[in-house]
């Protein structure tokens, strides 16, 4: 039993007789009778039973014609899977992302791609850096948005960008008079601080142990999001990267630029030893288009302020 065999039956079941069958499939009569022979041959099944020129499905044959339709549903679903993997690569799209991105900027890109690929799903995975390394080597996710590269990983990388840190304080604190804002000018100040272990912690800390200030270091959190939520509540200052830092600015919260330069960078991995399917590289496209878009606009402020 092969295809030709079913494409035989299943149109002569469509169709009522064999001459329309053979109609349908550009083929004789006498070619569909041969291969409906053969396949109740091949099947132990008798599928018609014949009156003069008519065929009437016996029951065996409508039983094994369901069986049939199931199956060519199930070839169908292949057809159109095939159809949009050639357009779209798989239809989905697995995106990681740390914190920082995962709230703030990733949301706000897969609404672009959203808007220009409706037909695709998208589903984003926030977690460490570390957690983010090992979905993308092992494929589980098709890009990944973190602040480091670990060295374990055999992901491909690229760096999206490396932006300085911004001072993140309470409305009307006394250290939203100045403009700029330097190490020293924290010194006792209650400070909310990335927790140890963290890259940008560490850089943090060298920069105020570098001027021999002390602050207050009673709160840590692992995410910068979570630090910036804790100025607002009045807790303390900190330390964030401004696409945040951005998400919490308003009438609770006041943001000035920061001296020395403490950087955050934001890296992009990608599935070791793989193509970049067409979704990955657009959904990219737009990652680097509102990355640039939202630091234009936190530019705009500054340089306003200037003049």
């Amino acid at each position: 039993m092969n295809l030709k065999h079913i494409e035989a039956f299943r149109a002569v079941m469509l169709a009522g007789s064999m001459t329309a069958a053979a109609k349908e499939l550009f083929t004789s009569q006498p070619n569909i009778s041969r291969l409906i022979t053969q396949l109740e041959r091949e099947t132990g099944l008798l599928l018609f039973q014949r009156s003069g020129v008519r065929l009437i499905p016996t029951s065996e044959g409508n039983a094994f014609f369901r069986e049939v339709e199931r199956a060519y549903v199930g070839l169908q679903g292949l057809s159109n899977a095939a159809a949009q993997i050639k357009n779209l690569g798989s239809g989905r799209l697995r995106i990681a992302a740390m914190p920082s991105a995962g709230l703030t900027l990733v949301p706000h890109v897969i609404k672009r791609f959203q808007a220009l690929r409706p037909e695709v799903t998208v589903s984003l995975h926030v977690n460490t850096s570390g957690t983010i390394n090992h979905w993308t080597s092992s494929q589980f996710c098709d890009l990944g948005v973190a602040v480091y590269r670990s060295e374990a990983s055999t992901c491909e990388v690229e760096m999206l960008s490396e932006v300085a840190a911004v001072c993140v304080m309470p409305a009307g604190h006394r250290l939203a008079k100045k403009r700029v804002l330097k190490a020293e000018d924290f010194q006792g100040e209650p400070f909310i601080s990335l927790c140890h272990g963290d890259g940008t912690r560490a850089q943090m800390d060298e920069a105020f142990d570098r001027v021999g200030v002390e602050r207050v270091l009673a709160i840590e959190a692992q995410y910068s999001a979570i630090c910036c939520e804790m100025v607002r509540c009045g807790m303390g200052v900190t330390l964030a990267h401004p696409i945040v830092a951005r998400d919490f600015a308003g009438p609770e919260v006041e943001i000035r630029p920061f001296k020395p330069s403490v950087m955050f960078p934001t890296y992009l991995l990608f599935p070791p030893h793989q193509p970049r399917d067409r979704l990955t590289l657009e959904f990219v496209d737009l990652l680097r288009q509102e990355h640039n878009e939202l630091l234009e606009n936190l530019e705009k402020p500054r340089r306003a302020s200037r003049r």
